[in-house]
Parts: structure tokens; sequence; C-alpha cells
């Protein structure tokens, strides 16, 4: 269950339920557009190609987070519908890192008028503490300011 202040909190502690981790929901306003993020050494970041790109993106995608709270594995169908059909889908703001043919992560955002959302952020284990996760935000913040997506949140497990 999701509570977002103190008295809901309490209510359901009152009932039983403990607290058993934290999201966090980040927003900004971007005032100028962000500069191109230094890419870590072997690294690329490029933008996303549809079809060309979906199945090695699902596949990062699905074993970045293998092992995250609550993780349920999807077929590729599946989980390409759930991104593709939405209505702020703009496949140019989606932006993947590559390690010669290798996914190493990827940022895929989502923008309508001046809303920008990153939906997914995530690095594969190999490429991890490399500085690679703030480089494909930044890099996604680019991409949505030039799309005109000025305030730009996401949401992170801590």
């Amino acid at each position: 269950m999701h509570v977002v202040n103190d008295d809901g909190r309490r209510l359901a502690e009152d009932r039983g339920h403990k607290l058993v981790r934290y999201f966090w929901r980040m927003e900004i306003d971007l005032a100028a557009e962000p500069s191109e993020p230094k890419q870590p050494d072997g690294l690329t970041i490029r933008p996303y190609r549809p079809v060309d790109d979906d199945e090695a993106l699902h596949a990062a995608h699905q074993q970045a987070f293998a092992e995250h709270w609550e993780f349920t594995p999807e077929p590729l169908e599946e989980w390409l519908k759930w991104r593709l059909e939405r209505g702020d889908y703009r496949p140019e703001l989606w932006r993947l890192a590559t390690d010669g043919d290798e996914i190493a992560g990827a940022a895929l955002s989502f923008g309508e008028r001046h809303l920008g959302w990153v939906l997914d952020l995530f690095v594969v284990h190999p490429w991890r503490r490399k500085g690679l996760g703030l480089a494909l935000l930044q890099s996604g913040f680019r991409a949505l300011w030039r799309r005109g997506h000025t305030h730009v949140g996401l949401e992170v497990d801590s």
C-alpha cells in the first residue's frame, strides 16, 4: 500500500501494517538545456532504434531488474506493448548505452506537453558504479528538453 504522508502511515501502522521500503518521487524544472554528459570510457550513449533494438533492450531490462524487489519477468511483446502504446511514447526520447553490440543500460523517457517522465532507468550489472546511470539520466533530460518537456520527473526505489 502506498502512503504519502505521516497521518496515512500512522493509520496503516495502527492496523498492523509495517513500513517495508521507501520510494522517492523527484521532479525538476529544467531552466536551460542540459549539456551533453560525459560518457563513461568504452561506452556510447545513443538514441533507441525501434524494432532493431527491441529484443536486446528487453533482455537488458529484464537482466537489470531481475533482483529488484517484486520483479516479475515479462515477455517481450507485453513489455513493449505497455510502453509503445502509451499516448506519451516518443521513441526519440529513449537513450541507450552500449558497449559494442551489448546494451549496458538505458533511460526510457516519455513526454507530453511540457511534462517529461523517466519511466525506466537501468544499468546492467557489469557496467554499474561507473557513472553510467547519471550519464543516461542527463542524456535523457537533454532529449526531453529538446522536445519541449521542461518539467521532468522520475521515481526511484531507495
